[in-house]
């Protein structure tokens, strides 16, 4: 059962940061609308992945569980932050690509997809030691 939690949350996070956050949000046309269906989409991953995390902490191996969960939770702080300062600053597509909020905005995105590639190499990393 272990080794199929691990899979499920490194199979998610491969989805995230190679197939839907390259599509989305490297769209031209849009962007705000993209922005709300990956945010729509990490909140849920947030959702079921919380709990599952800290359910795999306590069943079977409290370490990796709470580096992991700790890992996912960053993220979710960066998340915050960005809906915070996207709600601060209304539409993206209004600014100009180098306006400093926009560079701003830019930057904590692309901390939050670290993070999240970060993620993925750790839980892959413990899923490959758990085989």
């Amino acid at each position: 059962m272990d080794k199929i939690i691990l899979s499920l949350y490194s199979g998610s996070l491969f989805t995230i940061v190679f197939i839907v956050s390259p599509v989305l949000l490297r769209t031209e046309k849009n962007k705000d609308l993209a922005g709300h269906f990956y945010g729509k989409i990490l909140w849920n991953f947030y959702r079921i992945f919380l709990p599952v995390l800290l359910l795999y902490g306590l069943l079977f191996n409290f370490f990796e569980g709470v580096i992991l969960f700790l890992g996912l939770g960053v993220n979710v702080f960066i998340s915050k932050k960005l809906k915070e300062f996207k709600r601060k600053l209304g539409s993206i597509e209004n600014l100009d690509f180098n306006h400093p909020d926009r560079v701003k905005f830019r930057k904590l995105s692309y901390t939050s997809l670290s993070v999240l590639f970060l993620n993925f190499m750790l839980s892959t990393t413990i899923l490959y030691k758990n085989l």
